[in-house]
């Protein structure tokens, strides 16, 4: 094990808040931002640390977060820690069984939301279960034992009169190991019961300090932007990075702002998932359709270039031409200040990521899996090959095992789910690695790519297997699909869901937005041709038991409320297969 710069997360954080040059965090609310200084972060993060000690959170306990990122939720997850407690993030699209399964398994005593009425009706009903509801908006109804966030904060304030309770703190922070737990994170239960992945102080601390030689930060030039959930290990870990060196955060309401947010704080970093980068993609390229006569020309012009060409060659004199007039302004409209773009969670489009890098957009692809911290690998600036996910990091040993399973090994793999001691001892090789359940190749370069999912194995009822993801990913490609779902378990072929992305096919039919509506795409016999045409170009490539034989266009809207995706902006394939079981029957009548 190599050493440590912090013995866990806490110190980490309070030595952040000693730096004379940390400018705080900012918290986007309404068309504001709220500054929260060094000084209010430390006072209440510890307020809150003795208000939950008096308030009756046991060392061993959980605190559960079920509100969106805010400075509130990491105080929350530090001032949970100084009690020896864990934080379990929760999501509100989660059913009432799950949530009382997690709150249950990880023994969640305290809840922390950000209004009570954003809580689904079955959840609101179970909350008389905990100690205490902890309120941010101090607007939202009270449960019985509801408590709002600045009226715990006073009360810890107040705590802090008495010096005992300062010393209390320090003994905490003095008595807390660097292989103690200090979050359990559940999986998104997509085949049975959610697992909890149990991660300690060491499993964080080391993937934070390792990313430091692929991803150095300056803390007097950068200010991140942080639009995912922080209740997502990905966010949380990036939120942690950033703490590390000090950096400026800025916490974003949603990331469906994201765009003018890039526009109006101009950050240097940013953690991403490829739907995000997509939406930047069409805004950029859908500006294009704005222009007229030869401007137009010369802009679209630009774009095949920077679709086509390859990032990693020498630029040509067009591309040079290109970068001043076109591609400049395209880095402005999203701030046109970035050094580190990261994208993971999955694949991105080849395309879209070509494109990025050729205007001059530092995006850089990484893998990673809750149970590892989460990152794995990641390309960076000095190490880049496009289509891979990188290479890994430096205290990690990584090994492709059989079936092409990924193996990893190293400090920022987690210690086992929490009580599944049978399942442990399968999830782990003899010599120690961690079975991933991915599937990989590891170049000669020492670059890793992902090939598929060995648990999305999809079987057909002929005996044959189909991998969908990268499938799903190849019908992505085409500007008016959003996503796509494969069909083939049990099934005699395989067929697909083909979610409609309005916004491309808005462009590809040339209607103006007022004229546009989806019943209208819905029923173009030029979209339907548009798709059949993509889909018959994927079957070519592949065998004939994988090939799409028939497709339905859905033109609903994907959404994290609907259910139908995970916080990462991923289908959510049970949930999806069940919302449109008609649909799916259709296709193979």
């Amino acid at each position: 094990m190599e050493p440590l710069q912090f013995t866990s997360l806490p110190s980490m954080y309070f030595s952040n808040l000693t730096r004379r040059d940390f400018k705080g965090w900012y918290q986007r609310k309404g068309d504001d931002w709220v500054h929260f200084s060094r000084e209010e972060l430390l006072i209440q993060t510890k307020a809150l640390c003795v208000a939950l000690r008096h308030q009756g959170l046991n060392p061993g306990e959980s605190l559960g977060i079920i509100a969106p990122s805010s400075p509130a939720w990491i105080m929350a997850d530090i001032a949970t820690q100084i009690n020896c407690g864990q934080v379990v993030p929760l999501f509100p699209n989660i059913s009432s069984e799950n949530f009382s399964y997690q709150c249950d398994d990880a023994k969640v005593q305290f809840l922390l939301v950000e209004r009570v009425d954003d809580l689904s009706a079955p959840l609101r009903e179970v909350l008389p279960r905990f100690k205490a509801v902890i309120c941010i908006d101090s607007e939202s109804e009270l449960p019985p034992q509801g408590v709002y966030w600045k009226d715990l904060v006073q009360e810890g304030i107040e705590f802090l009169k008495n010096p005992e309770e300062g010393d209390w703190i320090e003994n905490q922070l003095l008595s807390i190991r660097s292989d103690d737990l200090f979050s359990i994170i559940y999986t998104s239960g997509s085949t049975g019961r959610p697992k909890g992945v149990e991660l300690t102080h060491r499993n964080m601390l080391s993937q934070i300090q390792n990313i430091l030689p692929f991803y150095p930060m300056f803390r007097k030039k950068d200010s991140v932007l942080t639009i995912l959930p922080v209740a997502h290990v990905f966010e949380r870990m990036a939120v942690y990075y950033y703490i590390l060196n000090g950096a400026t955060i800025y916490f974003a309401d949603s990331p469906k702002h994201a765009a003018a947010l890039m526009r109006e704080i101009r950050p240097t970093v940013m953690i991403v998932v490829p739907r995000i980068l997509e939406r930047v993609y069409e805004s950029i390229t859908g500006a294009a359709e704005k222009t007229r006569g030869v401007k137009r020309w010369f802009v679209k012009g630009a774009i095949k270039v920077a679709k086509i060409e390859d990032p990693l060659k020498r630029k040509s004199l067009f591309q040079r031409i290109y970068d001043r007039t076109v591609y400049r302004k395209m880095r402005e409209a999203i701030g046109g200040n970035f050094r580190i773009i990261v994208s993971g969670s999955s694949a991105l489009n080849k395309t879209i990521c070509r494109f990025l890098l050729n205007i001059g957009l530092p995006v850089y692809e990484g893998y990673g899996l809750t149970e590892c911290s989460p990152v794995v690998s990641t390309n960076t600036k000095t190490d880049l090959k496009p289509g891979s996910v990188g290479k890994p990091l430096n205290h990690l040993s990584i090994k492709i095992g059989e079936n092409s399973e990924i193996l990893v090994k190293g400090d920022s793999v987690f210690r086992g789910y929490h009580n599944h001691p049978e399942l442990n001892k399968d999830i782990f090789t003899e010599d120690g690695y961690f079975r991933t359940g991915d599937q990989g190749t590891l170049d000669e370069d020492g670059f890793l790519s992902i090939t598929g999912r060995i648990k999305e194995l999809l079987k057909t009822s002929t005996g044959k297997y189909v991998c969908p993801a990268p499938i799903e990913l190849e019908i992505g490609r085409h500007p008016v699909i959003e996503q796509a779902l494969v069909i083939a378990n049990d099934r005699k072929f395989a067929s697909a869901l083909v979610f409609m992305n309005p916004e491309g096919a808005r462009r590809m039919l040339k209607f103006e937005k007022a004229d546009f509506s989806v019943e209208r795409a819905m029923k173009s016999e030029r979209i339907q041709e548009a798709i059949n045409r993509h889909i018959t170009r994927i079957n070519k490539k592949l065998s004939h038991w994988e090939q799409i034989r028939k497709w339905t266009l859905i033109g609903d809207e994907l959404t994290i409320e609907s259910g139908l995706l995970t916080p990462t902006l991923k289908i959510r394939r049970k949930t999806t297969e069940a919302r449109y079981k008609d649909e799916i029957e259709k296709m193979y009548q």
